[in-house]
Parts: C-alpha cells; structure tokens; sequence
C-alpha cells in the first residue's frame, strides 16, 4: 500500500550508507522527456517491448513520460548520454514517511546530487535509439 511504500523509502533514504553515491531524477525532468513511440516503427509486432508499450499506451506510436529509463541511462552510460547535467547543489534529499513527498534541502556536501535536464528532446531520442536496437544474438553453446 502507498503508506508503507512511504515510509519504506523514507526509511532507505534517510539510512543510505554515505559510500552510495544517490542520483536523483526529479519529477520536472521525467513529465519532459517523451520515449517508447518509435516502437511501432523500428521493431517487430512480436517485439515484447513493443508490445508492453502499445498496450500500456493504448495503441502504437504512442510514447509516455520517461522517468525510470531516463534514471537508467544515465546511471548507466552517464548523464551526459542521457542529455542531461548534475545539478552541482549540495545538500540531500529528504522524504516523508507519511505521504512519500520529497524535497531536496540544500545544505553541505553528502553522497546525493540530482539531475538537470539540458535537452529533452534528445534525451528521449537516445532512449529510443536503445529500444530500437536489435538484441544481440544468443550464444549456442
């Protein structure tokens, strides 16, 4: 349920080992960046990604908000490939327990910093030039 959900991230992210570098991606970045249309086009009808696209979306050559793949790309092949900056803010992301609100609270340098979109309409195009990609073939062995 959305209370313990809640209070489960409050909990993680108030107890992160300091070690753990934390990337944040706001709301404001993900409600730009537009993925997952291109699909209907550049992959087969029995494409699986395809398909959990155009029928989470309702049909083909729809695309939707892209918080989570935009976090990913970035974590994985930098935030620069994901058209995007670090904020350079100090300071720490804070949530509340109660209704999983957060608020990034400026203040020293800690473990967390937040992403800062530069270009939304190329940070969707690199998403969907991965989504695109023909999977690699599958080793025989």
């Amino acid at each position: 349920d959305a209370e313990t959900a809640a209070s489960a991230t409050a909990y993680v992210v108030a107890n992160m080992p300091p070690e753990v570098e934390v990337l944040y991606s706001g709301f404001e970045i993900g409600i730009e960046v537009q993925s997952g249309g291109t699909l209907s086009s550049c992959a087969a009808e029995d494409n699986p990604c395809r398909r959990a696209f155009e029928d989470y979306e309702g049909g083909p050559n729809l695309s939707r908000y892209s918080w989570d793949p935009l976090s990913t790309l970035a974590v994985v092949r930098g935030v620069e490939s994901a058209s995007c900056a670090l904020s350079g803010d100090d300071g720490l992301n804070t949530v509340d327990a109660s209704s999983g609100n957060n608020e990034w609270i400026s203040g020293p340098a800690t473990n967390q910093t937040y992403l800062v979109l530069t270009d939304a309409t190329a940070a969707g195009n690199s998403i969907d030039e991965l989504l695109c990609q023909t999977p690699a073939s599958r080793r025989r062995e």
